[in-house]
């Protein structure tokens, strides 16, 4: 199986958190036909709630904000293959998609009967910079950073996707795609976020350490940082 991952953008600004949940609906409503057809029975979906709203770190790059990122592991992530799914998100605003890989250092937490994951999930869209080639780049992330990110920060799931290749026109040049999840307090609580709950020393010397380990193969403007709510949604079957 291969993971598609897909951005819907917001043509319009960012949706209020206030307005989190019609969103969800919409995706659900639109994709279940498509994924069902896939033979996918879920569908993992990032949007900004009320949960994060307000968080502290909240960078964007891209022209067009985030409206939704929504994975899914389909038999072939290729446009040919996803086509139905591609045109249904399309219908929601934007949409660039992507082929990527998908590693867990730390596993995605189970979802509430909501759906939703506990905690604040931060997306953040990676771009090498010109001053490294690609496999070096990959492998100072994958290989040196990802332990110094899982020490210096509260995070309670690490998912770490490589780009394959694009699957849209026009697909912003994007190299990498982290999933952090935090606990709620890390939207608003730096100490917190940095797994110093109360502990200026230590969250001095985690910042310190992580901007140090991050510098090493990210630039400025190299980084969308994008609080979301993780939703896990079941797809039903067409006629159950």
């Amino acid at each position: 199986m291969d993971m598609l991952l897909a951005v819907v953008w917001a043509q319009d600004g960012p949706v209020e958190p206030a307005g989190a949940q019609e969103l969800r609906g919409r995706i659900a409503e639109a994709v279940t036909g498509p994924l069902a057809a896939l033979g996918v029975d879920e569908v993992v979906v990032n949007v900004r709630d009320e949960q994060v709203a307000g968080a502290m770190i909240d960078v964007r790059v891209t022209e067009l904000p985030v409206l939704a990122v929504v994975r899914t592991r389909v038999p072939v992530a290729s446009a040919t293959a996803c086509a139905e799914l591609l045109a249904a998100l399309g219908a929601l605003g934007p949409v660039s998609a992507w082929s990527v890989t998908a590693s867990e250092p730390l596993p995605a937490p189970a979802p509430g009967p909501d759906g939703r994951c506990a905690g604040m999930a931060n997306i953040a869209f990676l771009r090498r910079p010109g001053r490294i080639g690609r496999e070096e780049w990959l492998r100072v992330w994958l290989e040196e950073h990802t332990r110094v990110a899982i020490d210096t920060q509260s995070t309670t799931s690490y998912t770490q996707h490589v780009v394959v290749r694009a699957l849209t026109p026009d697909a912003p040049r994007i190299d990498g795609i982290v999933e952090e999840v935090f606990p709620a307090e890390a939207a608003t609580d730096l100490g917190v976020f940095f797994d110093a709950r109360g502990d200026d020393e230590r969250m001095t010397a985690n910042m310190r350490a992580m901007t140090a380990s991050t510098a090493r193969f990210l630039d400025d403007g190299t980084v969308d940082a994008v609080p979301t709510g993780r939703y896990v949604v079941g797809v039903r079957a067409a006629g159950v």
